[in-house]
């Protein structure tokens, strides 16, 4: 979530850090949601520490899949 500049987890409300005008790598999610859905028409965004999105891909009941990465962004 973020507010006046400042970033924030979603899941546990810690303040994400930041050198320069980078903030620490994290999980941003935008989900526009379409017809034949509860939330049809709604927007949400949430941005996840990587604290967290390991929390959270431990309830997953299908793991993730990994792969290495070529180029680093």
């Amino acid at each position: 979530m973020k507010k006046n500049d400042r970033i924030f987890c979603n899941c546990c409300g810690m303040e994400l850090s930041r050198q320069g005008g980078r903030y620490e790598d994290h999980l941003h999610i935008v989900k526009n949601w379409g017809y034949l859905s509860e939330q049809d028409g709604i927007a949400e965004e949430m941005d996840i520490c990587p604290g967290c999105f390991e929390q959270w891909k431990r309830t997953f009941a299908i793991a993730t899949e990994k792969y290495p990465q070529t180029e680093l962004v």
